[in-house]
Parts: structure tokens; sequence; C-alpha cells
């Protein structure tokens, strides 16, 4: 059994396609389909399936995953002996994050990345709904999701590093007359209009549920970083003063220059992970590997360089 072959195997894998995986090993597509048909000769068994325009991995193929995987690493890591003088990351990296993590910490983290891994192509996207996140790792368009949510469980998805609890927070101007209370009841917050980002973020879906918020004066913006510049300007306005609901790292630069406060209140069922997650079928790559080192990922904020 050829490494070469378990190296095709899993990029067919991983794109469920052979073109695909061709395109990307930089073979003909008769090449890929010969090495599939020699490792399947082989095994003695199909390790994929043709469904429409995508092929699907079999039961035996996804068995077969969880040795070549490790093969290779270990392969590739044994060309590495004697030449410990130059192990810099090169390739590239795409990172899909939840738009409500893209604020300062993520500059500074992606900014830090760069800095430390200068033979990177980093390209990041984002989406307000972690499912079309995970759809995009499903279909190899992105290498890894950074998401803000209830503990994902899909079978085939990967958690990287450790997840990050982080609490979501109503906030308001600094000067704002709840800013400086104690004990806030949701009653006395809804009293005054609430900023609310996309509603298919998970807190917004979890605030819905909660029946004092019907009939509150609500504004839909969709961008998490708007909607926290509106209400750190509604100050002095009274009950015209609007606030907004964010996760702590979104707004941790607006309560550190002191623009916005946190109110003492805690949302209900809304306490959320920030999770880094990759599909079980993706070979880990030196670049994702430095990605998921930094830890905090996209919500730390502190720049070490």
């Amino acid at each position: 059994m050829e490494i070469r072959n378990l190296t095709t195997f899993t990029k067919v894998a991983e794109s469920q396609s052979l073109s695909r995986a061709a395109k990307q090993l930089g073979y003909a597509q008769s090449t890929v389909t010969m090495q599939m048909q020699q490792l399947e000769q082989e095994l003695g068994v199909p390790l994929y399936e043709r469904v429409g325009r995508q092929i699907r991995i079999t039961q035996a193929g996804q068995n077969l995953l969880t040795y070549a995987v490790p093969i290779i690493r270990m392969s590739q890591e044994a060309l590495l002996v004697g030449k410990e003088t130059s192990r810099e990351v090169c390739g590239s990296l795409r990172v899909g994050i939840l738009e409500a993590l893209a604020g300062d910490g993520l500059a500074a983290s992606s900014n830090r990345y760069l800095q430390n891994n200068p033979g990177v192509e980093l390209e990041i996207l984002t989406e307000t709904d972690s499912r079309i996140l995970a759809d995009k790792l499903r279909h190899n368009e992105i290498d890894l999701m950074v998401t803000l949510d209830y503990p994902v469980s899909d079978a085939d998805l990967v958690h990287a590093g450790t997840d990050i609890p982080e609490e979501i927070r109503f906030y308001a101007a600094a000067d704002h007359p709840l800013a400086r209370a104690d004990g806030i009841s949701l009653k006395e917050i809804l009293e005054y209009p609430l900023i609310r980002g996309d509603e298919r973020l998970p807190y917004e879906q979890q605030l819905e549920k909660l029946k004092e918020q019907r009939g509150a004066r609500q504004i839909r913006v969709q961008n998490q970083d708007l909607a926290l510049r509106m209400a750190a300007r509604q100050s002095g306005r009274g009950k015209a003063a609007g606030l907004t609901m964010a996760p702590e790292s979104a707004a941790q630069e607006y309560t550190e220059d002191g623009r916005l406060a946190a109110l003492d209140y805690r949302i209900p069922g809304c306490r959320m992970w920030r999770q880094t997650i990759y599909h079980r079928n993706k070979w880990m790559t030196g670049a994702m590997q430095a990605w998921i080192a930094m830890g905090g990922s996209a919500g730390e904020a502190e720049d070490t360089g």
C-alpha cells in the first residue's frame, strides 16, 4: 500500500470529488481514479460511491481514514529528521468565523498569526449563521470554523483544543441610567429600545424565547459591530437611549475604552462556548495547527507582537 495513494484518498474524502482532489494534487483525474482503484483492489472493498455529481465515502472508507491520516502525518514528520533548522509553516489557511466574533479580538489574533507565520496566505470569511459555516466545512470551502454557540456535537465535526465559555450581556452607553444600577430586571431593560442583531445568532434565538421581550421596541441591525457603535452613541436621550446585546469578547474594545458598560443582568440560558472546529476527514496542515495553537483564536484582544 503506497503512501501516495493514501494521500490521494484523503484528498478525495476531504473534497468529496475526484476532480477537485486531482486539481489540489496537480494530477490528471485519470491518475486519481487509478490510485483509488489500486486501493480498492488491495483492500477488496469499495471506498466511495457516487451520489449525483459528488461522491460519498463508504463506511470502509471512513475506517481507512482513521489509519491513513496518522500514517501520512508520521511519514511527513519522518522526512523532517535532520532538517530541524527550518520548520517555517507555509501554505494557505481558510478560516470561517461567526460574524459576532469579528471584532478587535479577531483583528489582534489574526495579526499575531500573520506575524508568527509569514509564509501562510490567510483568508478569513464571516457568516452570521453557524450552520452555514458547518456546511462550508463539509464542502471543503474552509479549513477551520470559529463559532459561538451551544456545544456543537455533530459526529463529523471535531473540536480543536478547548472550548472557551463566554457570557452574553446587555450593553449601554457608559452614562446610561442603567449602567450604574445594580440588580436590574429584564423588564427594566426592555423599557428602552433594544438594538438587536441577526435573528439567526444563537443568543438572539434564546432571547426570542423569553416572553418578556414581546412588545418591546426593537431595532434590527445585521452587523454586530454597528449595533455596539449605535448603543455607544445613545447617551443622554432618556427613554430613547437604546441598548444592545453581545458576547463579552465582541464588546471588549468598547468597555475597555469606556464607551459602553455591561449591565448587571445575566440572560437566562445564554452562556455560549467559543469553539474552533474542523471536519474529521480534513488533513491537519501546519497552517491549521498554528492557528489552533493560538488558543483563544478569535477572542483574545491583546496583541503580544
